[in-house]
């Protein structure tokens, strides 16, 4: 310890022009006995010439500073080539004497290194440390039809009519965070160390990599698991939904649900799974999933009951087989539908 505190002292006053010529030798042979005693030369005296660039004195703690210098000089780095002061043989290292006499007190330029270290790590602390209020958040709003996104973290999300989503530019932290008002399908990209989390309505749905349905166009928000496993909360009430589950959130209770609508999620895929379905039941989903206004005329149409399947079939192919199979007629008013008939016994 001796030994290094003495190389150290010895380096700074050579620096500051403070050392007699008969010094030299001692430090040659100091750093002749370092592995790397060339490069924490150099290191030292980059450090010192960048330091002489401050004048304005400032209190500090100087072995705490110069304890600062001895690490920059520990931790080489990419340098650039600067006149050489220290020139090495294979047998040892050569120092050669300053030509011109500058006189600084050895305190004072130790207090400048310090105060340059200080600068430094002041400077890359604001780069590198990121600011919330720097991260901007994004909205999206649609009102006419369905949209589909894609979040930063890779997460896809379509976006029912009349909802909105609200999400960083960038995710930071421990979590990714939205917001979400209406309804919306996620495919979650999976990330173990970051959490999924959607605030919706008071409630909180998270998960790490799964697909599922978020419905919150008003209080009692819905949420439908298609593949992987949810955390609906509400409050201290919290339910774990596996594929195939839905839940309610009913005040501050979650609940699971008994019955499960199988075309909540046809707005986006334009899948239908009608099974002994009431019609009553299949023009309010193709109400919803088109954006048209489709009603019966009459009510002994209600309880007329479909079984079939839809797969990205347009509104009007849909309604031509439901008029085939009930033997209706369907009138077209303006961009709704009207369907016509004396019903089912």
């Amino acid at each position: 310890m001796a030994e290094h505190k003495n190389i150290d002292e010895l380096l700074a006053k050579y620096l500051a022009e403070e050392s007699p010529e008969e010094d030299f030798s001692e430090i040659q042979n100091h750093l002749n006995e370092l592995p790397d005693g060339n490069t924490v030369f150099e290191h030292s005296k980059i450090i010192w010439d960048a330091s002489t660039a401050f004048q304005q004195k400032k209190s500090c703690d100087i072995n705490a500073a110069w304890q600062k210098v001895k690490k920059q000089m520990s931790c080489p780095s990419q340098l650039e080539d600067h006149t050489p002061i220290v020139h090495l043989n294979e047998a040892s290292t050569v120092i050669r004497p300053l030509s011109e006499k500058r006189v600084i007190p050895f305190l004072k330029v130790i207090g400048i290194a310090a105060s340059v270290i200080v600068l430094i790590g002041a400077l890359l602390f604001i780069y590198r440390t990121p600011s919330s209020q720097s991260i901007a958040l994004k909205e999206s709003t649609t009102q006419e039809k369905v949209l589909n996104y894609t979040l930063p973290d890779g997460t896809k999300v379509s976006l029912n009519r009349g909802s909105k989503i609200s999400y960083p530019t960038v995710f930071e932290g421990q979590t990714r965070e939205i917001t979400l008002q209406g309804e919306a399908f996620f495919d979650v990209a999976h990330d173990a160390q970051h959490p999924f989390i959607i605030h919706a309505q008071g409630a909180d749905i998270k998960v790490l990599g799964t697909s599922f349905n978020v419905n919150a166009y008003s209080k009692q928000v819905k949420v439908w698991v298609k593949t992987g496993k949810v955390q609906v909360k509400k409050s201290s009430s919290v339910i774990q939904l596996l594929p195939g589950e839905q839940a309610e959130v009913q005040g501050d209770d979650v609940v699971r649900s008994a019955n499960i609508d199988a075309n909540q999620a046809a707005y986006f895929s334009q899948s239908f799974n009608f099974e002994n379905t009431e019609l009553s039941s299949v023009v309010k989903t193709l109400s919803q999933v088109y954006g048209v206004k489709v009603t019966l005329a009459n009510e002994a149409m209600n309880h007329c009951k479909l079984t079939v399947n839809f797969e990205k079939e347009s509104l009007e192919n849909i309604l031509a087989v439901i008029a085939t199979t009930f033997d209706i007629n369907v009138q077209k008013q303006g961009q709704n539908f009207v369907l016509e008939g004396k019903g089912c016994q």
